[in-house]
């Protein structure tokens, strides 16, 4: 009875020893080199659509105080990778005027796990969408991921980052896979 009662004293402790999290999101894709862009101009933009500044919590019995919270400019980091992206497929990044201007909006980015004292859910989701404009003829893509894993402890900061970082890459490594998107670009040219 006194293992028991120390073990739960222990998780206690470390259900309550958790603070707001700061993630920096630094998202990655892999590009294939094409020559889709035959070097025209591409702007790109990134915007937040995120309703308030958190993504969720880390759960726990205080769940309110630990919140996961973006730490950096999520605007500059997507608009970044894609545009790494883009100059893959041959296209020349300029900050105005370009031939193709996109406007990349993080719609969802959640973390979120359930006030549990010592096993813990983990829901994420993430959703971006894409407005696409060449001349006078726009594309809308949307892409979205999710993911559902189970920890038995708290994850740090650096899994949690990690976590959400992987799932933004994803999210934004389907729009290079988005076939309409390619025969757009391709077709007005």
């Amino acid at each position: 009875m006194n293992k028991l009662m120390l073990f739960l004293g222990c998780c206690a402790l470390v259900a309550c020893a958790h603070s707001p999290v700061q993630v920096d999101l630094r998202p990655q894709v892999t590009v294939a080199p094409e020559s889709i862009g035959a070097g025209r101009t591409i702007s790109i933009r990134g915007v937040n659509q995120l309703q308030g500044s958190g993504l969720g919590s880390l759960g726990g019995v205080y769940a309110s105080d630990s919140q996961v919270q973006l730490a950096n400019n999520v605007e500059q980091a997507m608009a970044d990778t894609l545009r790494d992206g883009f100059t893959q497929w041959s296209f020349q990044p300029v900050a105005d005027d370009a031939d193709v201007q996109i406007v990349a909006s993080l719609t969802t980015l959640r973390y979120s796990s359930p006030d549990k004292l010592i096993t813990t859910e983990v829901d994420t989701s993430a959703g971006v969408q894409l407005q696409v404009t060449i001349g006078g003829a726009t594309y809308y893509g949307s892409y979205r991921s999710s993911g559902r894993d189970r920890n038995l402890i708290k994850p740090d900061r650096n899994e949690v980052e990690a976590r959400i970082n992987g799932l933004l890459s994803a999210t934004l490594q389907r729009a290079f896979e988005d076939e309409k998107l390619k025969n757009f670009l391709r077709t007005h040219g």
